[in-house]
């Protein structure tokens, strides 16, 4: 496994890019997680986006055909099935990926290497996500979390990939349309990832279970991140009095687990290798 530093962290160059995904939480989240070595996966009902919770099992609007009355009610009643099966039986887990590497024009005063691209400096997502900065982001090795996801459901349908962006929201209408029986099929799976245009700066990358087993929303999933967890960025506002709980809880979880606490400069975000501070300091004044 990959463990995270601030020069790979910071480094923006193609063949490092999505090495690592990282997942904004809470303090008392993070503890869970790491004290437990699971990651839990939630129902899609505890989603943002309108598109993934909305429920539309109340009316006719997925009738786009005049139709009998039994008809008509064969229609809705095959909807509202669909509608329950996917509440039941879908779970899912977000992490955040690095943006896009791209070169700016040769006359552009932008800068390519910014922090600001990549997966733990999302300013909105410390706000939203991590307590206003009090929580933390925490570092997976991509790889390695993709197979222990995968092997934990090796029996159920599992899917992991990007989130796709749009505002077009017809070929999702035009697939309910011709077939309410089940919103779990190949054609419409990929309708699970995708979100409205106004989440793209997440730049998500999702893990995703279909368990049809599942009799409902509320039952507890999880799989092992032992094998996967890194890395743990505190943000900047992280109580003192957590820090000791926090690094005990890492290293009952993983003794190689990077503690990287951020700091912010002109609004520019960095990392700061603990490790690797001390080392320097040592260095330069001796051991005390």
């Amino acid at each position: 496994m990959q463990y995270p530093s601030d020069i790979l962290l910071e480094c923006n160059v193609p063949e490092k890019e999505n090495q690592f995904l990282f997942h904004y939480t809470t303090y008392s989240a993070a503890l869970g997680i790491l004290l437990s070595q699971q990651m839990r996966l939630g129902p899609l009902v505890n989603k943002n986006d309108p598109l993934e919770f909305e429920d539309l099992r109340d009316d006719g609007r997925v009738i786009h055909e005049n139709h009998s009355i039994e008809e008509s009610a064969i229609i809705v009643g095959d909807y509202i099935n669909a509608v329950d099966e996917k509440e039941r039986s879908v779970r899912f887990a977000s992490f955040a990926m690095d943006m896009p590497f791209y070169n700016p024009p040769k006359d552009s005063q932008e800068n390519c290497y910014n922090n600001l691209s990549k997966g733990w400096a999302r300013s909105r997502m410390w706000a939203q996500y991590a307590d206003s900065h009090k929580g933390v982001c925490l570092i997976f090795d991509k790889e390695n979390l993709v197979k222990s996801f995968k092997n934990a459901f090796d029996a159920c349908d599992t899917y992991c990939k990007e989130v796709t962006y749009t505002n077009n929201l017809y070929p999702l209408q035009e697939s309910l349309a011709q077939n309410c029986k089940s919103l779990l099929t190949s054609e419409k799976i990929d309708f699970l990832f995708q979100k409205c245009q106004d989440f793209r700066d997440e730049q998500e990358f999702r893990l995703l279970l279909v368990d049809k087993s599942l009799k409902s929303p509320d039952e507890l999933v999880s799989f092992s991140i032992s094998d996967s967890l890194c890395g743990v960025i505190p943000g900047v506002r992280f109580p003192k009095e957590n820090v000791l709980s926090l690094k005990k809880a890492m290293k009952y979880c993983n003794s190689k687990i990077k503690w990287l606490p951020i700091w912010w400069n002109y609004g520019m975000p960095h990392l700061a290798d603990a490790e690797r501070l001390k080392s320097m300091v040592e260095e330069v004044f001796g051991e005390q």
